[in-house]
């Protein structure tokens, strides 16, 4: 009797990752606030969340593909390409809407391409993607040619409303949170949710429950890409500047925020909150290190440190779970 109690005490407290991430995300706030003066200021935290918004934005995309078994390395490209592309159409006074229409439809076609390529021609994602984000970025700088986007007839229209404030808080904030929210939805209640869990669970018995393992990883890498170009626009909105280098290595952020937020690597396992806590302590480190700081190269290996302790306690927690 004690035996099987202590097993279910187990199955919950493994069951519930986001406690383990939220309690992280704890722990290093607590850190931060004691070690520097200006961490719990109202303006800064404001900034953290701002800065992270767009991570969280993208992150939630990947944690489809990367639910699915799959994942997306083009995402910074496409980031890119996107604002450019917008960039490009505003800077000749184009339409708003025809701007953020068109660059949305490139990323999902970008993605649509990356998930026929992974699916039709079984060309490994990793391969497939590092691939298409050298193509894309080779796009990007072919359009800007090299050189910063930045000036606009004018920036007193809704698309870069996107990058403005309400009642002291930035525009995309909200826009992260809805995207969360109605990505939890779709991942906890629907069938392609259940669909995503399947194939990444145990790609053969979904296929042979009926499930197309194919269609539904290229809605994944589709709605990847469509959330990488919004988060492109939203940072073009809020500097009103988009460079040939923009989102260049974002895909690591990306990827970083997932995997801390639980996402298993080898698929089946994964959530939104999960991924939006590993967005915020994405965010939060970065922060606290600009706050003691720390040396621009010692973060990026900082950063490149947590992917690798996150994946280790990926796999631990894998083998405690049998």
């Amino acid at each position: 009797m004690e035996h099987k109690t202590l097993s279910k005490v187990k199955a919950r407290f493994y069951g519930v990752q986001e406690l383990g991430v939220l309690a992280v995300l704890i722990v290093i706030g607590v850190v931060l606030s004691l070690t520097t003066k200006s961490f719990l200021t109202r303006t800064n935290l404001i900034n953290v969340v701002r800065q992270f918004s767009e991570i969280s934005i993208m992150a939630v995309g990947m944690t489809f593909v990367i639910i699915c078994s799959e994942i997306d390395l083009s995402v910074g490209s496409i980031y890119g390409i996107c604002a450019i592309i917008s960039g490009y159409l505003l800077n000749r006074g184009g339409d708003p809407a025809l701007a953020f229409i068109l660059a949305l439809s490139v990323g999902i076609g970008i993605g649509a391409v990356n998930g026929f390529l992974v699916t039709k021609f079984r060309i490994p994602a990793f391969i497939a993607t590092l691939s298409m984000m050298q193509i894309v970025r080779g796009g990007a700088y072919g359009i800007s040619k090299g050189w910063p986007i930045s000036q606009f007839p004018s920036v007193d229209n809704w698309f870069f409303g996107m990058g403005e404030r309400v009642a002291g808080i930035p525009i995309q904030i909200f826009i992260m949170i809805l995207i969360n929210i109605v990505a939890s939805r779709l991942l906890s209640k629907t069938t392609l949710g259940f669909q995503t869990y399947a194939v990444g669970g145990n790609a053969n018995a979904s296929r042979l429950s009926g499930i197309n393992n194919g269609a539904v990883k290229t809605v994944a890498f589709m709605i990847s890409g469509a959330l990488a170009a919004l988060g492109g626009m939203i940072g073009l909105a809020y500097l009103q500047s988009v460079a040939a280098t923009a989102g260049a290595g974002r895909e690591l952020d990306v990827i970083a925020a997932v995997i801390i937020g639980g996402t298993s690597m080898s698929g089946g396992k994964g959530t939104i909150l999960g991924t939006f806590l590993g967005a915020a302590i994405m965010g939060v480190v970065r922060n606290g290190m600009v706050l003691l700081g720390v040396q621009a190269y010692y973060q990026e290996a900082f950063i490149g440190l947590v992917i690798l302790v996150a994946v280790l306690a990926d796999t631990w927690l894998k083998r405690a779970r049998r």
